[in-house]
This record gives structure tokens, sequence and C-alpha cells, in this order.
């Protein structure tokens, strides 16, 4: 019902701009909404798709550390472009976001072994702006391996996030050059909107992988991630008739699964290639039912053993 009255007053607010602009009101019509989101409702799985990109994988075989070891690296990963029908993610799949913002993310690693085979991995990826997004998360994980056999491992790895995004992606830039174009400009945006979407995770890893004397060590992992997600629009619209700061929040489990090769170059280096995949439910209007519409990118990893 919430999002069927913001729907209709944004209309009435465009309407507004369009007829009566010489007559509007000195002050905007306000929007402040919470809405809860079914988890496979178009905007929850814009949120969940986004979420997934920057899980805290293994990126590698685990392994048994000693006491202090400890190792830094950086991560790269690809991010997949959606297409028109995909980006169709506000008012419950009908209005397009401008959410393809950059093809890569990256983000900075660290390792240590904390004895009795327990590791402690962190991530960090800084807030530096791609593409008119800026993301800002931190992570980390605990796992352990167990030795299955001479060269199969099994590891067990526990893993948190938390961060945001922030992006103009009720209002674009491009929206608002448009003007008073309203094929382009649909909602008639007066700036770029500040909207963030917050991201708070926590998950559950297995990874089985081959450590022979090969150089060349595959692995398989498993994810199971609850997600808890808000959206915080911050826009302006309606030629300045409308203020929106309404909150979405959703929150749910999905599952993963990875595939990868790793490359030890040395005592010191290694090189990681992997292949991430997650199942993301959706029911885009006015299919009755779900289905699933995953994201597949590929990540690669460069580490190195510092002590």
């Amino acid at each position: 019902m919430a999002l069927l009255i913001r729907a209709r007053l944004v209309a009435v607010g465009v309407l507004l701009a369009a007829f009566a602009a010489p007559a509007r009101a000195q002050s905007p019509l306000v929007l402040s909404e919470t809405e809860s989101l079914d988890f496979d409702r178009p905007e929850a799985w814009g949120m969940k798709y986004y979420t997934s990109l920057g899980l805290l994988t293994s990126l590698g075989v685990p392994e048994r550390k000693a006491k202090g070891q400890l190792d830094f690296g950086l991560e790269g990963g690809h991010v997949p472009q959606l297409s028109d029908e995909e980006r169709r993610l506000g008012f419950n799949g009908t209005s397009l976001e401008n959410v393809n913002r950059t093809s890569v993310f990256g983000r900075l690693r660290a390792s240590v072994g904390l004895g009795q085979g327990l590791a402690l991995e962190l991530g960090y990826t800084p807030p530096i702006e791609l593409g008119g997004a800026k993301p800002h998360f931190f992570s980390l994980a605990l796992g352990r391996p167990f030795q299955l056999s001479d060269t199969w491992r099994l590891g067990v790895r526990g893993y948190g996030q938390i961060g945001k995004i922030q992006g103009d992606i009720t209002c674009s830039a491009d929206e608002v050059a448009a003007g008073d174009d309203i094929e382009r400009n649909p909602f008639l945006c007066v700036q770029p909107s500040k909207d963030v979407i917050h991201q708070n995770v926590l998950g559950l890893e297995l990874v089985a992988g081959h450590d022979g004397r090969s150089r060349f060590k595959p692995y398989v992992g498993l994810l199971a991630s609850y997600m808890d997600l808000e959206f915080d629009v911050n826009a302006l619209y309606s030629s300045g008739d409308v203020e929106d700061h309404t909150v979405q929040l959703t929150n749910g489990t999905t599952l993963s699964a990875t595939a990868g090769l790793t490359y030890a170059a040395g005592e010191r280096w290694r090189l990681t290639a992997e292949v991430f995949y997650a199942w993301l439910s959706i029911v885009r209007p006015p299919a009755p039912s779900s289905n699933n519409e995953g994201l597949l990118n590929a990540r690669v990893f460069v580490a190195y053993r510092i002590h």
C-alpha cells in the first residue's frame, strides 16, 4: 500500500510540474515512508545482486597457516552490466534504475594465522568513486582447514561484511541533464540523488580443494549468506515538487557457489582465478511466481606471503 501511495504521489507531482509550474507550492511534498520488501521483489533483487558481488569468498584451497603467518593481496572482479529489462527495479519493477556504473571492483585483503589451524581474513574496499558509485566495505572471515587425505582438504569459514554504496541511482546525472524531456527524465529530476545502499551480511562457506605436488591447485566452494539490506532514497524530482526520503528494507538468505584454480608461482607468490555464481530469486510483475536471475562473475586474486 505504501508503494502504491508513493507512486501516485510521484505521478501527481509530475503532473503538477508539467501543467501547473507557476502555481507550485514553496515547500515540496516530502515522502518518508519505510517499506519492508519481500526478498524477491525487484528492488530487493537489485540490493542482493550488488551485495553478492562483494561476498568475501575463500579464493583458494584451504590451508593450515602457522601462528603469525601473514599474507597480503589484492582482489579484483568483473561487474556484469544489466540489460534494460534487468534494470527495471524501482516501483516494483516498472522504473528503470541507473545501476550500470562500473565494470570492475577491487578490494585489499590480508590473512593471518592464529594458531590451532585457525586463520583470520580481512577485506577492505576504500571509498573511491567509480562511475558515480562510491562503495565502502569492511569484511572479515574466520576459517579452519580439515585434512581429508594427503592432498585433499576441506575448509570451513564463517564470514561477515558491513558497508554501503552511495550513488545517484533514483535520479541520475544524465536524467537531470535532460531537463524537461519526459522521455529521458521521466520523473523530472532536478538534481542527482544521493541514494545509499546499506549491506550487512553473515555467512558460512564450505571449500574443498586439492593441494598436491603440482603448482596448480583447484577448488570448489558453497556459500550460504544471510543479508540484512536497506536502500535509503534521497531524491528531489517532479521539478522540485517531490522530495523523496523513502527507506526500503529487506532481508533473506542466498546460496552461492565458486570454482577456482590457484597457481603457486613460488614460495611467496600465488595467483587465483575464480568463477562465482549466486542464485537470486525475483518476481517481475506481471509474473505470479519467482524465477532465478542469478549473478555470474569472475574474480582474480594476487597474494604475497610476507611472513
